[in-house]
């Protein structure tokens, strides 16, 4: 592991945008809620729609749980223990020292997803370099919907007047988005596959009602494409066939330099 991998990386420069597509296909039914209905003869909880009434997964909702993947997997292998070993590191020229001394109280998670600045924890706001985008539904679907009732948990019988249904997409259908990332270091690719592969494996689960079965989805992905300035001058586009495939195919040097990550972090701690 290069120290250089953990130094300071401000978002005034443009060193490299990472892009890919994936693509989730549901397993089970999934449940992106969109709020309790209003509409009498609708579900009690719809799944969101876009405004042609096709259903969606909003982005905040896939970058919620890859972001709660990455937290308890980093945590769980203590990685969070390396992100002072850039301080030696000289800084690019024209970077603030202030900006560098705020950058080493973030975690890694809080460096690649953005942070507020909060009083005697953190000195400054940083904004996230991982976008996704909202994943559309691919091709036509149906809707199903699933009755529930609540449960009385001291008796584990059916609470009286507690009956409602669920809205549901269901097994089979596909969602397509795209992930980009600004100035990534390897390893900081590799989580975001490694959250991927977690989701696909059933390892994170995605949307709600998940205890009633739901939330299963299998990942695939594109080779992830690297832009750089000098590329995005000459308007340069990729032109290769992107053909999806499994998320450690397409993305073993990001799994390799995090793996790297985790045996230095083993190192030390």
């Amino acid at each position: 592991m290069n120290a250089d991998d953990l130094r300071p990386r401000h978002h005034a420069a443009l060193e490299r945008i990472v892009l890919f597509d994936f693509v989730l296909t549901c397993q089970t039914g999934l449940h992106i809620g969109a709020g309790k209905s209003s509409d009498f003869a609708g579900s009690d909880l719809p799944v969101v729609r876009d405004a042609s009434g096709r259903p969606f997964i909003p982005g905040s909702s896939l970058r919620g749980v890859l972001r709660a993947g990455i937290e308890s997997f980093s945590l769980s292998l203590g990685l969070d223990a390396l992100r002072g070993m850039a301080k030696d590191v000289a800084l690019p020229a024209g970077m603030p020292e202030d900006f560098a001394k705020g950058w080493r109280e973030l975690n890694l998670v809080e460096r690649l997803f953005g942070a507020v600045a909060e009083e005697k924890k953190r000195t400054i706001s940083y904004g996230s370099r991982f976008q996704i985008s909202d994943a559309k539904c691919v091709g036509d679907t149906l809707f199903e919907v699933r009755d529930g009732v609540g449960i009385q948990r001291e008796t584990r019988t059916a609470a009286s007047s507690v009956k409602f249904d669920v809205e549901v997409v269901p097994a089979g259908t596909q969602f397509q988005g795209r992930v980009r990332l600004k100035n990534p270091a390897d390893y900081e690719v590799g989580l975001i596959a490694q959250a991927l592969w977690m989701l696909s494996e059933g390892v994170l689960l995605l949307g709600g009602k998940s205890s009633r079965g739901l939330g299963w989805v299998t990942v695939s992905v594109t080779q992830p494409r690297e832009l750089k300035a000098t590329a995005l001058l000459a308007r340069k586009r990729d032109e290769s066939e992107q053909d999806l495939g499994p998320v450690e195919d397409k993305f073993q040097q990001y799994l390799d330099s995090l793996q790297e990550l985790a045996d230095a972090a083993a190192a030390v701690s």
